[in-house]
């Protein structure tokens, strides 16, 4: 090692938690601050792709981490992670949805008080600038920009859907970010007009004129070093070695805990068996994977209807507590306009039609859950990602519930009057408990919601990871800040959860972490008017 660290603060991944959180620490001018991004980054709005910036649609796979994933045992589906600034706020369906006070709570009650609701409330609030209601609680001077469709913007298919769920007996909800209540309503989004607003451009298009703030692309960490139980630094996939005083870890829920197994910290038997020397022995990495099971009921489109490219993929949602649940909102309905099969042609070919749009039934509050593991200590090879969606009974039997649900949405006329059929669910197999079961199983997905890998609570709790603040329990100076560190699972879209966690570690670790309550950063409340500037010039 070197006489001194030539960074104060190492930040290994800049996704919807990362950025923020680099941002927020290199607000102080003496602090010298490195983030590091294992994919590409855009700098200008000019040098951004469309696909990137095109807030209809999912960027494309040339900036995804190409993950795949087991969601029942026998199947493997893609996984999205975003590879590149911005993280996957930078390849997503913009959707920017609080947190709910159910579900922090919660997070209290296992152990951080830091996290409950009261506490967090004010930076959901100071986090945006909310263009359709700009009064409290809403916030009017935030970095993220908040808007949702208006009646007059939905699409023909979109508007069938909201219908639709209106004749399954489902109220109007207009805003998902200040209400507790259930029903059909917009996305509350974070884009202006039809471009995306990222992380990157929320957070890092001012930071990015600090001299004290270096951002490096293309960069793979493979471990972090310790020096007894202190971290000193981090390894790349090169071998080059990176000093700092702090180390934050921003990969997320695949990367994060991957970086700690590949550093000896995790399950010493499983770190053991890689050849991995063990350094302390922390049983709660990978071991709980959560995330929002999904099941698709495929409506093929009149012709002329749901064109990529054009159409916005995501419009509305409807969420909803399932019969018999015991758990409020724990299942929600999304609509994307459209999927493009033709990089699919074995089910392009099955379903007859190069496009379909998807009606989803998601469970958004599961008992089961996944894991993570390690298949080599190579950083270069993927992880195993067991999602766990078969592993409770009772999670099977309310994905069957949400899912009978989206098919009498489906069935409904507004949208049978805008489609040609559904396909593959028909009305004796959405009866059947039987052929309803191997339907789900055959089919089911995730909304790419992974989190909960390193999970905070206190220590001696055999499951944490982290403390309330994000520290490594039994470590120094080394701390993490993203998905990975939720303790249980959100009832909606975790994608402004990540902003606000790297928002409130980052205030934590720049005042040597208190042990009171704090407020949120005054930067976050100024916003910069760098999204707005670039597109409307």
């Amino acid at each position: 090692m070197s006489d001194g660290p030539q960074f104060d603060y190492l930040v290994v991944g800049a996704g919807s938690a990362g950025a923020p959180l680099a941002a927020r620490l290199s607000e102080d001018p003496a602090s010298r601050v490195l983030l590091l991004e294992a994919g590409r980054d855009y700098r200008t709005f000019s040098e951004t792709p469309p696909d990137v910036l095109d807030s209809r649609n999912l960027a494309s796979m040339e900036h995804d981490w190409g993950f795949t994933a087991v969601p029942v045992p026998g199947r493997t589906i893609p996984y999205r992670r975003g590879k590149l600034v911005g993280g996957c706020s930078a390849m997503n369906s913009c959707a920017a949805l609080w947190g709910r006070r159910l579900d922090f709570d919660e997070w209290m009650a296992l152990g951080n008080p830091e996290w409950g609701w009261d506490r967090v409330e004010p930076f959901f609030r100071d986090l945006e600038t909310d263009q359709d209601y700009p009064d409290p609680p809403h916030g009017s001077s935030g970095p993220v920009p908040i808007t949702r469709f208006k009646d007059e913007e939905l699409i023909t298919i979109q508007r069938a859907f909201r219908d639709g769920c209106r004749t399954v007996g489902m109220a109007d909800l207009a805003d998902f970010n200040n209400s507790e209540n259930e029903g059909v309503g917009p996305w509350p989004m974070n884009r202006i007009e039809t471009t995306r607003v990222s992380a990157a451009t929320a957070f890092l298009d001012e930071a990015r004129s600090r001299p004290n703030l270096t951002i490096r692309q293309n960069t793979l960490v493979n471990r972090v070093v310790l020096d007894g139980k202190r971290a000193v630094a981090v390894e790349l996939s090169d071998g080059e070695l990176l000093e700092a005083e702090k180390i934050v870890l921003s990969a997320g829920a695949f990367g994060s805990p991957a970086i700690l197994l590949r550093s000896g910290i995790g399950p010493a038997r499983e770190v053991g068996a890689l050849g991995i020397t063990s350094r302390i022995d922390l049983p709660g990495v990978g071991a709980r994977l959560w995330d929002h099971a999904s099941v698709p009921i495929r409506l093929v489109p009149k012709p002329g209807q749901c064109v990529p490219g054009h159409d916005p993929r995501f419009q509305l949602a409807a969420r909803f507590t399932l019969p018999g649940s015991t758990d409020r909102n724990d299942a929600m309905l999304v609509l994307v306009t459209h999927l493009d099969l033709r990089p699919f042609p074995a089910l392009m070919d099955l379903i007859g039609v190069p496009v379909v749009a998807l009606l989803n039934a998601a469970l958004m509050r599961p008992r089961g859950h996944g894991r993570l593991r390690l298949r080599s200590a190579d950083p270069n090879i993927q992880p195993e990602i067991d999602l766990g969606f078969s592993s409770e009974p009772e999670d099977l039997r309310r994905l069957m519930l949400a899912t009978r649900v989206g098919f009498g949405v489906a069935r409904s006329a507004p949208i049978s009057r805008e489609i040609e059929r559904i396909a593959g669910l028909d009305e004796e197999a959405a009866q059947s408990d039987e052929l309803l079961k191997q339907y789900v199983l055959q089919n089911l997905s995730s909304f790419h919601h992974a989190l909960g890998t390193a999970p905070m609570g206190r220590e001696g709790d055999p499951n944490a990871v982290v403390d309330e603040h994000g520290k490594v329990h039994g470590l120094e100076n080394l701390w993490i800040a993203d998905a990975s560190i939720i303790p249980s699972i959100p009832r909606v879209i975790p994608n402004m959860i990540c902003m606000v966690i790297g928002q409130r570690i980052g205030d934590w670790l720049s005042t040597e972490l208190p042990r009171g309550g704090v407020t949120p950063s005054n930067s976050v409340s100024l916003r910069s008017q760098s999204w707005a500037d670039a597109v409307t010039a």
